[in-house]
């Protein structure tokens, strides 16, 4: 849900309060109850940023999964469908909502839900996915 102002606007404010705002965003993408993972829009939407919660949820270290596809975690069981889904989300440029059977590190399942936005750039070109996860198990 969008505000009338958009909370934006504080970065047009002087390079003090910018930086202090720019802290703020890192610290609750850092401090989230859910996992977070940034990617780049390439091929393979390959990892650029996961938080603390990522970790604890699956197990795996930000050096082991950076510049890897978010698809490490999917398995055997990881609905086929839901990631046809996803992908047919992601090259409409839209947001996509699911949930399915992922995998942590050390082998063992969970249901996953997520969301995953496209961030845009000033031209409008997609590049980067938002991804927001929780365990629902």
């Amino acid at each position: 849900m969008k505000t009338t102002k958009d909370i934006f606007d504080i970065f047009l404010q002087d390079a003090s309060y910018q930086y202090i705002m720019k802290r703020l965003l890192e610290a609750s993408m850092e401090e989230s109850f859910n996992s977070i993972v940034i990617t780049e829009a390439g091929p393979g939407y390959p990892i650029i940023y996961v938080n603390s919660a990522f970790c604890e949820l699956t197990g795996y270290g930000p050096h082991e999964v950076m510049g890897k596809s978010p698809s490490i975690l999917q398995g055997p069981k990881t609905d086929p469908e839901v990631i046809r889904r996803l992908g047919q989300n992601i090259a409409d440029g839209e947001l996509f909502y699911g949930q399915a059977i992922n995998y942590r590190k050390d082998g063992s399942e969970f249901m996953m839900e997520w969301k995953i936005a496209p961030i845009r750039n000033e031209e409008d070109e997609i590049t980067h996915f938002l991804a927001i996860q929780r365990e629902v198990t």
